[in-house]
């Protein structure tokens, strides 16, 4: 009999094209591979340093947003647990230092004891990790209430997230079975960073690779591997931290540590190539907290003895920085709050041309424009 030549045509044909698919595969896995390492070479790294509760990571996400791809639903869906978690612990603790500022302070009782038991209890007994109708309407009574108004007016003498405030107001909203984050809600957020977060951007076909770590005095020793070849460090300190103290101990000054830490940073030797940025974060906290509490309370500002004018106080704490950087250094200096998105828009395009100028300058294309 005669062979079936049409079919060895066709299964020479299916194998002869299978062979080629996969040569073309490994081809372009290839090409793709090359075009990564040379996006990747050209892409110019920045570096997120600071201590922990300077708004670092707000600022990492505002611009993710800003220039990075959209949080997907998934990744914005991630965030409700944190959400919910921070708006109940945060009014758990209002509650304890309430009842703790009743007992204790002079006067504490008729200032600052709430006047709501019932209400306090279903928050306090709140595993944290749900938050129904009945446990928002309680937190929203309980933020009305003028002794739990009173504690959150010290707020200085405890640990409370910044954003604490916003989600009270929002909490009839989060309590909602169809209630979902928006940006804003996100951006807000507070959970700690551990470890290293990554974003890469390109604005007008410029490559940015940014690296965030985490702050916390245990986390800091984990930065060092992230030195190398960083175009820009980003330091971020927070401006309205001068009267308040650290998580990690509830002893040590913010403000103190930020300038610390910033100090060491710009006399860290595998960072001296680096261009330097530091932002003094929390300018809108910072605005509230000077209309009561002088900034010479902060032992690294002791020496003040200016109006408390927002722009006297914060040309001295500038200037406080300033002299902690080697005079062979150059330092740009930006007044930032991380959630206000114009803001950060408007410094980060101006980091952005700052960085790019000083590739170029140290390339020899072009004189280093400052």
């Amino acid at each position: 009999t005669r062979p079936n030549l049409m079919g060895l045509c066709a299964s020479g044909d299916a194998q002869g094209t299978a062979a080629e698919l996969e040569r073309d595969r490994k081809i372009n896995a290839q090409i793709n591979k090359h075009k990564k390492q040379v996006d990747d070479e050209d892409a110019k790294r920045m570096l997120l340093l600071g201590a922990g509760q300077s708004g670092k990571s707000t600022l990492f996400k505002q611009t993710q947003l800003l220039y990075g791809k959209k949080l997907a639903k998934e990744e914005m869906e991630s965030y409700i647990p944190i959400i919910i978690g921070n708006t109940i612990s945060s009014m758990q603790t209002l509650v304890e230092k309430s009842e703790e500022f009743a007992r204790e302070k002079k006067d504490g009782k008729e200032k600052y004891e709430h006047k709501c038991p019932e209400e306090a209890k279903r928050v306090m007994d709140s595993d944290r990790e749900s938050l129904d109708e009945d446990l928002g309407e309680a937190i929203s009574v309980l933020w009305k209430d003028p002794g739990i108004q009173a504690t959150f007016a010290e707020k200085h003498e405890f640990q409370l997230i910044d954003s604490a405030a916003y989600y009270f107001a929002k909490v009839r909203q989060i309590s909602d079975d169809k209630w979902f984050p928006d940006e804003e809600d996100v951006l807000r957020s507070r959970a700690r960073t551990t470890g290293i977060v990554t974003t890469e951007f390109v604005v007008e076909e410029h490559h940015f690779k940014m690296f965030d770590v985490g702050g916390q005095k245990s986390e800091r020793k984990k930065w060092v591997p992230f030195f190398e070849g960083v175009d820009c460090v980003l330091f971020v300190a927070a401006i309205s931290g001068y009267n308040k103290t650290l998580f990690e101990d509830g002893k040590t000054n913010r403000m103190v540590d930020a300038m610390d830490l910033f100090e060491k940073t710009v006399k860290e030797k595998m960072l001296e190539k680096s261009s330097l940025v530091l932002f003094l974060n929390k300018s809108d906290l910072f605005q509230e907290e000077i209309k009561r509490f002088r900034i010479n309370s902060c032992p690294r500002l002791a020496d003040y003895d200016g109006d408390h004018s927002y722009k006297d106080t914060t040309n001295f704490i500038k200037e406080k920085f300033e002299k902690l950087v080697p005079p062979t250094r150059d330092c740009t200096i930006h007044i930032t709050c991380a959630t206000d998105r114009h803001n950060i828009k408007v410094v980060f395009d101006s980091v952005r041309e700052h960085v790019l100028n000083e590739s170029l300058a140290a390339a020899g294309l072009t004189q280093t424009m400052m």
